[in-house]
């Protein structure tokens, strides 16, 4: 993994776990949550939808959020090995 690719990864591990926390998840399931879901975060990441505070912003729509996230896994194949 690029050294980008990794930043971006912890990046969005921590906006991911934050949000998740917020809703009540915790040890092993906030884990498992995070491995699961930090690929979208990271995608939003990139398709410049999270503020300077790093605060997630809404997609204009889902179909467009959908395109960043698709596009996100085409350029970052590997990150998907885990």
């Amino acid at each position: 993994m690029t050294s980008s690719t990794s930043n971006n990864e912890a990046v969005a591990r921590e906006i991911c776990a934050n949000g998740l926390a917020r809703h009540g998840a915790s040890g092993v399931e906030l884990a498992a949550d995070v491995d699961r879901y930090w690929h979208c975060v990271a995608a939003k990441i990139e398709a410049g939808w999270v503020d300077d505070d790093g605060r997630l912003m809404p997609a204009p729509d889902h179909d467009e959020g959908l395109r960043a996230y698709r596009d996100w896994c085409q350029r970052h194949p590997e990150s998907r090995k885990n």
